[in-house]
C-alpha cells in the first residue's frame, strides 16, 4: 500500500477524531482477540489543560495517551507503575468505527 492510498484510507476515521469535542467518544475495532473477534476501543476526547483537544485510547480495562494523530498514524503512550514507559502506534486505516 503506498503512502497516498494510507493517507486516503484514513482520512475519514481522522477527521471523525478531530471531529469529537470534550467527553465524547468514539468506539472503534483494531485487530482481533485470542476468540478471532474484533478488539473494540473507545477514543476519548478532552480539553487539556492549555486548551487544545487532547485523547486517549482504552479497551475495557486499560488505556493509552494519545501523543500525536497523523495523516495516517496515531501515536500512543503509557506509563506503568515502574515508571516505564510503553509506546504504541496505530495505523489509522486499520480502525473501523462501530456505529
Amino acid at each position: 500500500m503506498t503512502y497516498t492510498d494510507k493517507v486516503k484510507q484514513s482520512k475519514n476515521i481522522l477527521n471523525t477524531i478531530q471531529s469529537l469535542k470534550d467527553g465524547e467518544k468514539l468506539k472503534v475495532t483494531y485487530g482481533v482477540g485470542f476468540k478471532g473477534e474484533p478488539n473494540i476501543y473507545t477514543i476519548h476526547a478532552y480539553m487539556g489543560s492549555k486548551g487544545e483537544m487532547s485523547y486517549s485510547i482504552w479497551n475495557s480495562f486499560s488505556g493509552m495517551n494519545v501523543e500525536s494523530i497523523g495523516y495516517y498514524l496515531m501515536s500512543t503512550y503509557t506509563f506503568d507503575m515502574m515508571s516505564q514507559k510503553t509506546t504504541y502506534t496505530f495505523p489509522l486505516y486499520e480502525l473501523n468505527i462501530i456505529k
